[in-house]
């Protein structure tokens, strides 16, 4: 297993602060997705073609999509603020998305 560790950490940066929405789920074949992991603030397709569901709502929550390959247990969530980069992101387990929809269809 393995996480990301932040040097003199402060509370905000330990504990998840951003709400959040997943308008759209995308798997990418695994060489895209390589690359989209080596090089995130490069243009690409994926995220120009889906550029309307990713903003920040008035209440601060994220709208996003979740990108992602068969061959990994994880994935990156995306806000790209109007761009074809993924401006905001955040690295999110795949096991997550079973929790996230069960609470998506409590809300609802």
């Amino acid at each position: 297993m393995k996480v990301n560790f932040i040097r003199k950490a402060v509370r905000n940066e330990l504990i998840p602060q951003d709400e959040f929405v997943i308008e759209k789920e995308i798997i990418l074949g695994k060489d895209l997705f390589d690359t989209f992991l080596n090089n995130p603030l490069n243009d690409y397709d994926f995220i120009k073609e889906n550029v309307e569901l990713m903003y920040i709502d008035e209440n601060e929550v994220y709208h996003c999509i979740f990108v992602t390959a068969n061959e990994y247990d994880f994935g990156i969530l995306i806000e790209s603020e109007g761009y074809s980069y993924a401006r905001y992101s955040s690295y999110y387990p795949k096991m997550l998305l079973a929790v996230y929809h069960s609470i998506k269809l409590r809300e609802s």
